[in-house]
């Protein structure tokens, strides 16, 4: 069954002469949101900051669904189709405020050129729903503006201005986080799939063309994201399974060295031989001497580095 298309509507808002901010608060906002327009989206010419009070129900982004519920907020920049659907029919507690983004950084923040360009193409790659426990700097930030906005006190025009220029900041920060965890995760994904690989062929003549290509990168990428998050070539991490092996099969397994360098990977016994002991601190025969019982854990191996799966 063919996806149903949703209808798209462009709200337009002007911007009060002189300010960055149009703010849309009070007791208007107050209401059934999507009521007879659940299925349609519509997109503004400011980035839209919209905090919920309380009620539930969705926020639709684009193609993603957010769950929502009071204490959460959203930030949305200028022509990203969107829409939001009370739960059940029931009265949810917004209100808004839409920011002239590019006028406030081209005029106030004194970057260059490029550097305007760099921090508006961050701000508005896409948005998203966010809760005052997980980011509460930036909800204090977001009410305080509200607040200057409905009370007027004196001098409210400049200290919007102070505070925009903090949003900003902190809006540029999640962002960044946002694309870190979408690195480590990618990092993490090429990390398994070369671990499992390396696991399931330890035993095979191996190369780090092949690994790569079961991690999904090229040689050359693979090689450097592999270290980075090891801290070790991947034919060292290779080595350091054969002999974690080896040393299982000497505590387990009545056979001789030369098999058991065979079996885990090493067409030679010098080979064999010169791994484990670089690993290990004594050869393979001295190893089963002294009876061993913890593989190689108490021997020299380098650590890894942190990373996720």
């Amino acid at each position: 069954m063919a996806k149903k298309k949703r209808r798209l509507e462009y709200r337009y808002y002007e911007m009060p002469s002189g300010h960055y901010v149009l703010p849309l608060l009070g007791k208007g906002w107050e209401q059934v949101y999507g009521n007879g327009q659940r299925e349609t989206l519509h997109f503004h010419n400011y980035l839209e900051i919209g905090y919920c009070y309380n009620g539930d129900g969705e926020l639709i982004i684009e193609d993603r669904v957010y769950p929502y519920r009071d204490g959460m907020f959203s930030v949305i920049p200028a022509n990203i189709p969107h829409t939001t659907n009370s739960m059940g029919g029931h009265i949810c507690k917004w209100e808004f405020l839409f920011i002239d983004i590019e006028g406030f950084i081209r005029n106030e923040m004194r970057m260059d050129v490029m550097q305007e360009r760099a921090a508006l193409a961050i701000i508005n790659r896409r948005g998203t729903l966010k809760s005052v426990q997980n980011h509460a700097v930036m909800s204090d930030l977001i009410l305080n503006i509200i607040r200057e906005c409905r009370e007027e006190p004196i001098y409210y025009t400049e200290s919007i201005k102070g505070y925009l220029y903090a949003l900003v900041i902190e809006i540029m920060r999640l962002a960044d986080e946002r694309e870190k965890s979408l690195h480590t995760r990618r990092v993490s994904l090429y990390i398994r799939n070369a671990l499992d690989y390396i696991e399931a062929h330890y035993a095979e003549p191996l190369r780090v063309e092949d690994i790569a290509m079961a991690s999904g990168l090229s040689e050359s990428h693979f090689r450097r994201v592999f270290e980075e998050a090891t801290n070790m070539k991947p034919l060292d991490y290779v080595n350091l399974v054969r002999i974690d092996r080896a040393c299982a099969m000497i505590r387990k397994e009545d056979i001789s060295m030369e098999e058991i360098g065979f079996r885990v990977g090493y067409q030679t016994q010098s080979t064999f031989n010169r791994n484990f002991k670089r690993l290990t601190g004594c050869s393979p025969h001295q190893w089963k001497k002294d009876g061993h019982d913890h593989g190689m854990k108490n021997y020299r191996i380098s650590a890894l580095k942190g990373w996720e799966v």
